[in-house]
């Protein structure tokens, strides 16, 4: 927790002082941070190693290179994960499956990671997604009047049928020529189906793109507990808790066991793309 003297108090206030203040910051012992992600498409199963760090704290997280970590579904099956098996020189901590292994829907899958000494788990069931019908696009009037960049003056219209017979909770990425792109860095996109309707019939995405841009939509199924996480962290990002003198927000609520920070996410994918002419 941040904390203030009585003292620094009154300098702020009363002295209009200009010089750096460092808050006193009560330290807390490192957390191990785990961050997994299992899908029925192959190439995106994974699992991230790492440990937080301090307020003032700059560079990377500090990884975990020599952890234990295995997923087993609700079958008995059990899948290792490899740290780093193509010794990429930017993967440390990054741990992954055999190259033929992807989730199914309807599975539960238990992810285990023995790291410093301890054991921490999390289960996520692997849910349906919807099927994206068509993905057009349009000029937007909004960005040719006032663009955020030059030429990124369209936007996609999204077309599908969201079954509402059944709870879904579902989180939609953007890529524009390979690379994930927000509107703002602090966005994150998501929704359950009370916000969608049956069909959605021409929704538009918060990214724009330009003449000859490759416009990817993924969407991944969630389930609640994926729902809250997020929610919860778009909170977390979206609201400076009342300024330099409000309370540090907490955590994200996680599926994770043993006081770990992070989550397990377990989601079916459909991805769509069109090309901008």
């Amino acid at each position: 927790m941040r904390t203030l003297t009585i003292f620094l108090f009154a300098i702020v206030l009363l002295a209009a002082c200009d010089e750096p203040i460092e808050l006193d910051i009560n330290q807390v012992d490192p957390k191990i941070v785990i961050e997994g992600l299992v899908t029925d498409k192959p190439g995106y199963q994974m699992v991230k190693v790492s440990r937080s760090v301090g307020f003032y704290t700059e560079g990377k997280t500090p990884r975990i290179t020599n952890a234990v970590v295995t997923v087993e579904d609700d079958l008995g099956e059990v899948v290792s994960f490899t740290h780093n098996p193509r010794n990429h020189p930017d993967s440390a901590g990054i741990y992954l499956p055999p190259s033929g292994f992807v989730g199914k829907i309807g599975r539960t899958y238990t992810l285990h990671v023995n790291a410093d000494g301890k054991d921490f788990e999390a289960t996520d069931q692997l849910l349906p997604v919807i099927s994206m019908d068509s993905l057009k696009y349009r000029v937007s009037e909004f960005q040719v009047e006032d663009p955020r960049e030059d030429g990124k003056i369209y936007e996609l219209l999204m077309y599908a049928r969201e079954p509402q017979h059944e709870k879904n909770f579902y989180l939609f990425k953007f890529y524009r020529n390979d690379s994930l792109t927000y509107f703002n860095e602090t966005d994150i996109y998501f929704s359950d189906d009370e916000l969608l309707a049956e069909n959605i019939n021409g929704a538009t995405s918060p990214v724009y793109y330009g003449i000859d841009d490759q416009a990817v939509v993924e969407v991944y199924s969630m389930s609640r507990v994926g729902y809250v996480y997020y929610s919860d962290l778009f909170s977390i990002l979206n609201n400076d808790g009342g300024g330099m003198f409000g309370p540090i927000p907490a955590s994200p609520r996680t599926n994770l066991s043993n006081d770990a920070i992070g989550f397990f996410q377990v989601s079916a994918i459909n991805i769509s793309a069109v090309k901008i002419e």
